[in-house]
């Protein structure tokens, strides 16, 4: 805040305030401009001083009249410095929607006396007019002498009712359109209101005046043009019912913002920018500080911008008043701290300036005077003791805007690339040669342009718009030039191009590449190092959003933020199972093309590969059992015996790779389904009652569908159930007594090995707990070692004999002897044999925690177990690796010689000296 001045230096400093101050003294006087009003309060008062209007003579009037006095009340209040430029702003628009919305229902009710309610002809319901405010009056900063977009929309078609003579819906609200437009902007002796703009409307001026929500969504699905749905980001319903407003920008969403990260709208927002720019240099516009250089619609610009390319996939990017949305974009990291805050400050300042040049007349202009007492006016009110001094703080903002405007819109390409005309003038045209690769120190060239002869005769590339082909070979120099930084320029270019195929009739994801210089390098490399991550990207495109920020792809989320994560899709679509089961999928899918990326290029050690893989898992397994039991209470209520939803009775039992937190990529879910707590015989509390051991099985059904149906999208992981009691024979869920009861009676050793290692990975703390409790009381019963290893060694040699693909040239990394499951075995015998010594081995369920327990307590020797270990890790990073290149686990014979070797020593120790000790005894 500056220190207050006088009404006298006010006056000369605005004409409009000396003018309506000579004429009305009243609006001068302190009590009038001195108190700020609270939210809402302006639109209450003018709603209270309208809706009592007699006439419409008088209506039209008062209309005026509180024009005038708020926007002197406004004037004094910006001028004295007593209000910032986020009041001011507000307090412009709240006057507009105001006025606007009781003109509105003023009509309104005058028209239903003479032609009766519209109605919805389906709905049946009583119809109102909604005003959507467009433009700055939208996003609640319009400016002191700004005109206001307007567009008029109603529900439905159909019919008045009650009134002389019935009239179609259409036209009830075009005329009540027109009488509004009138009142607001019929000039009188008291002036006029607003002018009023309704050109954004569907079809603009040649179109209806006003349009049905269907007229609304078929104009955009059809007809919509970049431009609109630029405009439609701050459109807001300043009149009508607030709930229908809601249904219409459920309606108009999808058009403004794409679920897919949309970067064609830097290249319209380019455009259009284009075109302002020669309007400004036809009309010699280069003194206005809203469309000129740097002014404040480039600062608008930048920041829709972002909105509308990651705004359908960034909910909170959604917003309509900028000064708030470029906090969000710092914070959402999508603009960094330094142009954030040098964006806002120019933000303020242009804006201030903007106001004060409106209120020297109240006339709507944006350039700058050119008269001398003009220019000190200006000068003064905002701060400042001469024209030169403000004209330099203010170039210094308008330079500081244009930099970062040229910096978001400019056309990324490498310097490389730009240098390089002859390729970039080969790569628009239609032939690329041996020579031309050559010459840029592409090695291989002659194999790299087969790929690309091959590719320009493909069928994707054929058949593709016009504009996908120009896109392609607009970043298909960035492409060439950045296969001399990949080891193996062939393959890179192979796997690139098969991502570029699948993208050619969806061609928005080449202007992601085209429009982001470190997207390309990102993709290459990853092709180039993992045939996994490429047909990921064929498979899924969307993935290609992740190259844009090396923070965010080399940088995978914690369990913590992926359960987070993935609760914020369960809360945006509850109970809508496509749109959940996509979004689901697509934010998988995502998560673990992060995990891959940076365990590819090192970012990420080996080991901890398998914990993201497995946390991934953890929280798509949180989120769909979570959707299930919603969906389940809202159908069934709650179980029996059950008495608040945040109690929920079942569990899922994590077995395997995902019970040992070493998932790996492509891995399926081995899981069981157990609840505890509840009877099963009770029912459920709901209109259609079920008995808790059918509503149990009701609702792991939903869970195993959410999990593996196939959508689009693809399918979240394959599921495998078979290690429940009784395998496929048995009841797909089952209480926790009963699994019990079954592994103590019934279960083979094998199934006891299988529990050592299980862990609960879903259920409330309390079920969770019983089960770690049964699981380590079972383990820790007292076992012969002797019968305990003839076991295990028997249930080996089956599965070897069974499932071992080693041959002579093959040696099979899992399965094979001395592989992963020696060892796996070797631990799970160590554990159920020696649990009854020592219960800390039932703390863990994966190899490398249960190896290093086994070495503290000296059952093996320290030498051995060390071995041991770091055979495991070579055989996982192994697998890990292959699994990248969409190999299977195979291995050449002649590898991992010595550590086959050291397995089967301590497979011959550990298990067959036992067999052996006790056959020979």
């Amino acid at each position: 805040m500056t220190t207050p001045v006088s009404i006298e230096k006010i006056q000369s400093w605005s004409l409009f305030v000396e003018r309506e101050g000579r004429r009305f003294p009243e609006l001068l006087t302190s009590e009038h401009w001195q108190r700020a009003y609270q939210s809402g309060e302006l639109q209450s008062q003018i709603a209270q001083l309208i809706g009592a209007s007699e006439s419409l003579a008088a209506l039209n009037q008062q209309l005026r009249h509180i024009r005038r006095t708020e926007m002197v009340r406004i004037a004094i209040r910006d001028l004295n410095g007593l209000a910032i430029v986020n009041e001011t702003l507000q307090d412009l628009s709240d006057l507009a929607d105001g006025l606007v919305a009781s003109t509105v229902e003023w009509h309104y009710q005058q028209m239903v006396v003479k032609s009766g309610t519209p109605i919805g002809a389906e709905s049946g319901e009583p119809q109102t007019l909604l005003v959507l405010g467009m433009g700055k009056l939208g996003g609640q900063e319009l400016n002191f002498s700004s005109d206001i977009d307007l567009i008029f929309v109603y529900p439905e078609k159909g019919q008045t009712q009650g009134g002389a003579r019935s009239i179609p819906n259409d036209q009830f609200f075009t005329r009540l359109g027109q009488a509004v437009n009138k009142s607001l902007t019929e000039l009188t002796h008291d002036g006029m209101v607003y002018r009023v703009d309704m050109r954004l409307r569907p079809f603009g001026q040649s179109g209806p005046l006003a349009v049905s929500f269907t007229e609304m969504e078929n104009y955009y699905q059809i007809h919509g043009r970049a431009w609109e749905r630029y405009a439609l980001v701050k459109a807001r319903v300043i009149a009508g019912d607030p709930e229908k407003g809601v249904e219409l920008f459920d309606i108009l969403g999808p058009f403004v913002y794409r679920k897919y990260v949309d970067f064609s709208a830097i290249e319209s927002l380019r455009e259009l920018k284009m075109m302002i720019n020669a309007e400004v240099k036809k009309k010699d516009k280069h003194r206005n500080i809203k469309l000129g250089p740097g002014g404040i619609r480039e600062i608008e610009f930048i920041v829709q911008a972002f909105q509308l390319v990651h705004g359908g996939r960034d909910p909170l990017l959604q917003g309509r008043q900028l000064m708030p949305m470029l906090q969000t974009l710092s914070e959402r990291q999508y603009i960094d701290a330094v142009p954030q805050k040098g964006l806002l400050e120019a933000y303020c300042f242009l804006r201030r300036a903007e106001n004060r040049l409106q209120e020297w007349n109240d006339q709507q202009t944006h350039d700058l005077p050119t008269e001398a007492n003009q220019q000190m006016a200006l000068a003064n009110s905002m701060g400042f003791d001469s024209y030169d001094a403000f004209f330099e703080v203010l170039t210094e903002h308008l330079q500081f805007v244009q930099s970062e405007f040229d910096t978001v819109f400019a056309e990324a390409a490498s310097s490389e690339a730009v240098e390089d005309a002859s390729l970039k003038e080969a790569c628009l045209g239609s032939q690329i040669d041996v020579d031309m690769l050559d010459d840029v120190g592409l090695d291989s060239s002659e194999k790299l342009v087969a790929v690309l002869d091959q590719f320009f005769n493909s069928r994707a590339y054929t058949h593709a718009s016009a504009d996908a082909v120009n896109r392609f070979r607009a970043v298909l120099p960035a492409i060439l030039l950045g296969l001399k930084l990949v080891e193996d320029p062939v393959v890179a270019l192979e796997r690139v191009l098969k991502v570029i195929s699948s993208v050619m009739n969806r061609s928005v994801y080449l202007v992601l590449l085209k429009e982001n210089a470190q997207a390309v390098p990102h993709l290459l490399q990853l092709c180039s190092l993992s045939a996994w991550t490429a047909e990921m990207l064929v498979k899924y495109p969307a993935l290609l959003d992740q190259l844009l920020d090396e923070r965010i792809l080399y940088e995978p989320l914690k369990l913590t933020e992926l359960k987070a994560e993935a609760m914020a899709i369960l809360d945006e679509n509850a109970l809508d199972d496509e749109a959940f089961m996509n979004q689901l999928r697509q934010w998988k899918h995502a998560q673990v093309f992060r995990v891959a990326a940076a365990d590819i290029t090192g970012h990420l050690p080996i080991m901890k590969v398998s914990d993201y893989l497995t946390w991934i898992a953890e929280a798509v397994l949180e989120v769909t059992t979570q959707y299930a039991w919603q969906f389940m209470q809202k159908r069934n209520g709650l179980p029996g015996g059950v008495t608040s939803s945040e109690d929920l009775p079942l569990m899922i039992i994590g077995y395997g790779k995902l019970g040992g937190i070493e998932l790996g990529y492509g891995s399926d879910l081995d899981i069981v389904f157990l609840y505890d707590g509840v009877q099963a015989s009770d029912q459920s509390q709901g209109a259609k009652p079920l008995e808790n051991n059918l509503y149990f099985m009701r609702m792991t059904q939903k869970i195993i569908s959410l999990l593996t149906t196939f959508m689009p999208t693809g399918t979240l992981y394959e599921v495998d159930t078979r290690l429940r009691p009784n395998g496929n024979s048995g009841m797909i869920v089952t209480d926790l007594a009963s699994f019990e009861a079954y592994q103590r009676n019934k279960a083979w050793v094998w199934e006891h090995q299988a529990l050592v290692r299980t862990r609960a990975v879903v259920g409330s703390e309390a079920v969770k707990s019983n089960y770690e409790k049964f699981k380590s009381k079972f383990i820790t019963q007292e076992r012969q070692l002797s019968d305990l290893c003839e076991e295990v060694v028997s249930m080996r040699q089956k599965m070897q004999s069974s499932l071992d693909k080693t041959d002579e040239q093959l040696f099979d990394l899992k399965q094979g002897s001395g592989g992963i499951v020696d060892i796996e075995f070797m631990v799970q015998y160590l554990v159920l044999g020696y649990a009854h010594r020592f219960q800390c081995l039932t703390a863990w369920s994966d190899n490398i925690r249960l190896l290093e327990e086994i070495k503290t307590l000296n059952i093996l020797p320290e030498s051995d177990v060390e071995a041991l270990e770091e055979v495991y890790r070579q055989y996982r990073a192994t697998y890990h690796r292959l699994a990248l290149q969409n190999e299977k686990a195979l291995v050449p014979a002649s590898w991992f010689l010595a550590e086959k070797s050291l397995v089967k020593g301590a497979w011959q120790k550990v298990m067959l000296s036992e067999v052996e000790a006790e056959s020979g005894s």
